[in-house]
């Protein structure tokens, strides 16, 4: 939990273009520095509602989601993945986590946290610290590219609009690079069914979904964990 903190960092301060480092954390509403009692992860947001002990101004739920959501990630990493594996989806895992935060708040990614990392991957591959090979990696990487840019293409020519964000390209890509074709398209798969999910949700609750943006890259993120904790053993998926 307290890495899944410091991932909201990094998270908040990529987008926000400041240093990782430098100044210590702070309210985003007041600017106010936080005391080290408010910023235990879970826990101090909890305890204070939800809200900024000065300003009382509401703080994301996010900031506890990521935090409980990276301590599962990384427990169920060394309870169900060979540790040969462990360096290179840590790495992968941590690019994800900050791009779930990153795009559920402002609907931006950052390609410090997709595309810088695509050759990081082919290098781990290289030196088999995942489970493909180069070639599975490159592969993967143009197929998870590839298959989202000409979705968005066909729903342009159709529409004559945006229908998808060109972070969702790398992102895919990314995902690709760590995790092969196969991972790319059952990530693809699983994001695209609770995409669809939210979307019956937000009709449901009688919201005009064709007006309403919905981020794509953290379904797709959950997809590629899901992949890589699990459904990589199952033979239904590999071909």
């Amino acid at each position: 939990m307290l890495f899944g903190s410091f991932l909201n960092v990094v998270g908040y301060r990529l987008i926000k273009d400041l240093s990782i480092v430098r100044p210590r954390s702070f309210c985003p509403h007041c600017k106010t520095t936080l005391a080290w009692y408010d910023l235990i992860p879970v826990f101090s947001w909890l305890i204070l509602r939800g809200s900024c002990r000065t300003c009382k101004q509401p703080i994301s739920s996010l900031y506890p989601l990521i935090e409980l959501l990276t301590a599962c990630s990384f427990t169920a990493l060394v309870a169900l993945v060979d540790p040969q594996y462990w360096v290179g989806y840590s790495i992968f895992f941590t690019a994800l986590l900050i791009i779930i935060r990153t795009d559920a708040e402002t609907m931006l990614i950052s390609r410090f946290t997709t595309l810088a990392l695509i050759p990081v991957a082919y290098i781990l591959s290289y030196w088999h610290l995942l489970p493909l090979t180069i070639l599975q990696s490159f592969l993967g990487s143009i197929f998870g590219f590839t298959i989202l840019w000409s979705i968005a293409r066909l729903f342009y020519l159709w529409k004559n609009k945006q229908g998808m964000g060109e972070g969702d390209f790398d992102l895919l890509a990314l995902i690709g690079a760590f995790t092969g074709i196969t991972g790319a398209w059952v990530a693809l798969f699983i994001g695209s069914i609770l995409g669809s999910c939210l979307g019956i949700y937000l009709l449901w609750r009688g919201s005009k979904v064709e007006n309403t943006q919905i981020a794509f890259g953290p379904w797709l993120c959950l997809g590629a964990l899901a992949y890589c904790l699990y459904l990589h053993k199952l033979s239904l998926f590999s071909f």
